[in-house]
């Protein structure tokens, strides 16, 4: 089988929330460095426990972030299911994957988050199971150790055959790709980023084999996503489903 040919997607700012057929996926990139003086209307989103959580992180920049990111999440699943953002209520599976409760939980609407530095992505759909990773690309110190305790032998062997000047980057790819995999199988990382193993080459974003499968790695598919410069993301969902849409959250 070819291996699937690169794609870009195009990132908009639209005015109304678009319309979510059952066809798409809709993917929001969300800016979390905000000043500190547009909190407010962001922590009156939030319920008591979250506000909490976010007064016991360290520094400002992770209270803020914290903040930002909580307050557009429920915002955006808000307006989906036609919702105040106070009233977004969640549940968790067994691995800790986050979905909506009641009332919300019959509206098809499913989910994933991701958030790195200054920067959230959040994927909707309807009846699909996604999962999505970002990823800040930033110099690492124990670097060939993360490879050989977390990749599988082949994608160790294929990150030492790219030049030397790519292997940083392709590392942040394979991890986003393998992160969205394992939110979308709903295992995240009690399964084992080494079980689910994926192409580390740029144009080819072929998942290879879960949990030593090939016939059930076939069932999902991967899209690099780019939403910022210095920032390696992938969105995972299931093959041949879902026609991806990006855009910029206000």
């Amino acid at each position: 089988m070819e291996p699937p040919t690169p794609l870009a997607y195009s990132w908009c700012s639209p005015r109304e929330l678009p319309a979510l057929p059952a066809s798409a996926v809709h993917v929001w990139c969300v800016p979390l460095d905000v000043p500190d003086s547009g909190l407010g209307p962001m922590l009156d989103v939030l319920p008591p426990e979250e506000r909490h959580q976010a007064e016991r992180l360290r520094t400002n920049e992770l209270r803020r972030r914290f903040v930002v990111r909580r307050a557009k999440l429920r915002e955006l699943l808000a307006r989906y299911v036609g919702a105040t953002p106070q009233a977004i209520c969640f549940d968790r599976g067994a691995f800790g994957k986050p979905a909506l409760a009641a009332p919300w939980g019959d509206s098809r609407l499913q989910f994933s988050t991701s958030h790195s530095a200054g920067l959230g992505l959040v994927a909707v759909a309807l009846d699909l199971a996604l999962g999505i990773d970002v990823e800040r690309i930033r110099p690492l110190p124990d670097f060939e150790d993360l490879v050989r305790r977390f990749f599988a032998a082949s994608e160790n062997d294929a990150l030492r055959r790219l030049p030397e000047s790519e292997r940083l980057s392709a590392f942040f790819q394979a991890w986003a790709r393998k992160e969205a995999l394992l939110k979308a199988l709903g295992t995240g990382l009690s399964l084992g980023l080494d079980q689910v193993v994926v192409s580390l080459a740029p144009e080819d974003r072929r998942v290879l084999a879960v949990e030593g499968s090939r016939e059930a790695a076939r069932r999902w598919c991967l899209d690099d996503l780019c939403p910022a410069p210095g920032f390696a993301a992938a969105l995972a969902r299931p093959a041949g489903e879902g026609r991806v849409e990006c855009f910029r959250c206000p």
